[in-house]
């Protein structure tokens, strides 16, 4: 849900020049109109506010092995094929 300036003011008691500053810290990014207006999402907001608390990522643990010290390269190997595909989904 989108809400202007005034409709934030209304709901969560927070000033126009509050929101401004939120946006020049980059906590906050609103979205322009066709003609310039700033428009905020409710739970950019909420977030902000600790009224919504955000979903952590769970951790991710990679496991290699190999059987014998003479497989040392196929470890190394497994760990650089691993690490790219855990870069590739975001881990």
């Amino acid at each position: 849900m989108l809400l202007n300036i005034q409709k934030v003011k209304e709901t969560y008691n927070i000033s126009r020049s509050t929101l401004i500053n939120w946006e020049k810290e980059g906590l906050i990014s609103p979205i322009r109109t066709p003609k310039g207006r700033r428009r905020y999402k409710k739970e950019d907001i909420e977030k902000l506010l600790g009224m919504i608390e955000e979903k952590t990522k769970p951790k991710v643990i990679l496991y290699v092995r190999v059987s014998t010290k003479k497989q040392e390269e196929y470890l190394k190997n497994q760990i650089r094929r691993l690490g790219e595909y855990a870069s590739l989904q975001g881990w």
